[in-house]
């Protein structure tokens, strides 16, 4: 019995969710990017130019999101946290996006062990800092973002520490999803709840806050120099 629930579990998590993530996903973004464009904004283009060009634009979010210039000018703490939290995430997702290219890189398991430690701990930090501080308007959403990514994040270290799952195995169903032609994913039941719960995690995204990146670049390159060439 426990065999066959895994292996509807490896089935539907391996090959069927990744598809259901990535239009829900991407459905949730479009929505977003109409929200985006007619959400009246009525002073804002008269005081931020648009940046027209785009290296311009990525450099500066780049610039926001690694020097996090208002915690870092107003709270030490959060800075600290925000900064660990960013950094690991980011170092993260990359090593997770080099499977579309490749199984392994040079240094990939000290990189990706301290990378997703500084997640951990600075998301932890966010719950913690977020109960403390009784001026904070914190919801359930709030919190339940951050528990998500901590279980993803831990579930994905321990994976990763005591490498549980080839990398090889890891690339060939990667490239299995991308090329519409997908094979079953590692069997491990810890590696199908880290992708289980990093799918939720992902079609959730697009409804918080996190996904401010893109928006910051929408808002930028879209909706203010399309008014300013306009004007």
């Amino acid at each position: 019995m426990f065999w066959r629930m895994n292996e509807y579990l490896t089935v539907f998590t391996g090959i069927y969710l990744p598809y259901i993530t990535l239009a829900v996903f991407g459905l949730a973004v479009i929505y977003n990017f109409f929200k985006w464009m007619f959400l009246p904004r009525p002073v804002m283009w008269a005081i931020f130019p648009a940046k027209k060009s785009l290296v311009n634009i990525l450099f500066t979010i780049a610039q926001r999101i690694f020097s996090l210039p208002g915690p870092r000018k107003f709270d030490k703490l959060i800075f600290t946290l925000s900064w660990m939290f960013h950094i690991g995430l980011i170092v993260s997702l990359s090593l997770h996006a080099k499977y579309i290219f490749t199984s392994h890189l040079p240094y990939e398991y000290e990189v990706g062990t301290t990378a997703g430690m500084l997640a951990a701990i600075g998301s932890v930090g966010f719950i913690i800092r977020r109960y403390a501080d009784k001026r904070a308007d914190s919801h359930f959403a709030d919190y339940f973002a951050l528990i998500l990514l901590i279980i993803t994040l831990s579930l994905g270290q321990y994976i990763r520490m005591f490498k549980m799952v080839e990398s090889t195995h890891l690339w060939t169903w990667v490239q299995g999803i991308l090329t519409l032609n997908p094979i079953l994913p590692p069997a491990n039941i810890l590696f199908l709840m880290h992708i289980l719960f990093a799918q939720i995690y992902m079609m959730y995204l697009p409804f918080k806050t996190l996904i401010h990146p893109i928006a910051i670049f929408y808002g930028q390159k879209i909706i203010l120099d399309s008014r300013h060439v306009k004007g």
